[in-house]
């Protein structure tokens, strides 16, 4: 077995098999961590404005759109097309240089648990090549609300500005795809992420980073905007009488209220609908959301169908408390949303828990704040 600190072959005794597992992660964690390092050394990161101040290669174009984000393009540029992600690489001096921006979230490429694979090979003959390319494929970018506020944004900004005009990478999901379409943009101008390959550009368009919770003020109401005129255009009105007014969505994924039942009890007695927003198009959830005078939902991506909610609205949106992110803080604010946080109670912690555990919701404090909600709009409370 080697010694991967030292160099050296060492001798292990394994009495049984726990020791023997406990030794053999032990050395091959030490492997991991050396391979790791290796191949991010081989990235050679560094940040775009960086790199430009330094080797006088690239354009920024400032405040793209008007907005508070910079975009920036380079001719002749490699995107490396990873299995979330893609990272776009410039050649000087037959020395390669990765773009921290490149992934969407530039500081999360330092943290340790962050894997890095080997290069692609840039001499390959299954190279994909293409003249201009925008990148908006992220770490989360598969994700409907990463998606909604941190991609749309950045594509409608570019749009805006007219100065792009190829092709656009974007994570290869069923909620991107469906997203791109209601958004009109045509399908030959899409590369959906051809994870595994390398593309080779004439020109690479990339943006500077930007956290989708910080979106804000016209930057968050232009993209608003931008896509309900889309959607209308391409799906029909969002405005329809018959939908119901009180709707729960409820959630299938990780998260989940454990005591789920006992909330839909609660709700139904007041008139509510159980959504599954699994089972329905993005188009119908942003229907419901415009409608519904009332929403109680779990923490998690649905959230993001608030944007199309009208001015007023009663959102109630619950957390555990492993978990109390609010990313809608902006999108409330500026919608004048009647906003209810619901956070699990310490007194029904689960033993191991973590952010993506599932919850107990305390039945009292969600009828108390239907009843607060419910005499405010002047609706009668059931006991």
């Amino acid at each position: 077995m080697r010694n991967f600190i030292k160099g050296d072959y060492i001798k292990i005794k394994f009495p049984n098999l726990k020791n023997n597992y406990n030794v053999l992660s032990g050395v091959r964690q030490k492997s991991f961590v050396r391979k790791n390092k290796y191949y991010k050394k081989l990235y050679n990161l560094i940040h775009v404005e960086e790199f430009i101040e330094k080797y006088k290669i690239g354009t920024k174009l400032s405040n793209i759109g008007g907005y508070y984000i910079h975009a920036y393009s380079f001719d002749d540029a490699y995107i490396s097309c990873c299995n979330q992600c893609a990272f776009v690489h410039k050649f000087v001096d037959g020395r390669i240089f990765t773009f921290k921006e490149s992934s969407g979230l530039s500081l999360r490429l330092d943290e340790p648990n962050m894997n890095y694979a080997p290069l692609y090979d840039f001499s390959s003959d299954d190279i994909i090549e293409e003249d201009e390319v925008c990148l908006l494929c992220y770490m989360e970018g598969y994700n409907y609300w990463h998606f909604t506020y941190e991609v749309v944004p950045r594509l409608m900004a570019i749009l805006k500005s007219g100065v792009f005009k190829g092709k656009f990478l974007v994570n290869d999901a069923p909620v991107v795809r469906e997203f791109m379409k209601m958004l009109s943009v045509p399908e030959e101008k899409i590369i959906y992420n051809p994870c595994g390959r390398l593309i080779r550009a004439k020109k690479v368009f990339l943006f500077s980073d930007m956290f989708g919770i910080e979106l804000r003020e016209k930057f968050l109401s232009d993209t608003k905007d931008f896509i309900i005129e889309n959607v209308e255009k391409n799906c029909g009105k969002l405005d329809d009488e018959s939908l119901p007014k009180r709707i729960y969505v409820t959630r299938i994924s990780r998260r989940r209220i454990i005591n789920e039942q006992q909330i839909i009890n609660i709700l139904a007695q007041h008139g509510f609908e159980i959504i599954v927003p699994e089972n329905l198009s993005i188009f119908q959830q942003m229907k419901l959301f415009h409608n519904a005078d009332i929403i109680v939902t779990p923490h998690g991506a649905n959230s993001t169908n608030i944007l199309y909610s009208k001015p007023y609205t009663s959102f109630v949106e619950c957390f555990g408390h492993m978990w109390v992110n609010p990313c809608m803080l902006y999108t409330i604010d500026i919608l004048k949303i009647d906003y209810h946080m619901l956070c699990e109670r310490l007194a029904d912690y689960q033993p191991d828990a973590n952010k993506y555990s599932d919850y107990i919701l305390n039945t009292l404090l969600l009828y108390t704040t239907i009843r607060t909600i419910f005499e405010q709009r002047g609706i009668e409370v059931k006991k």
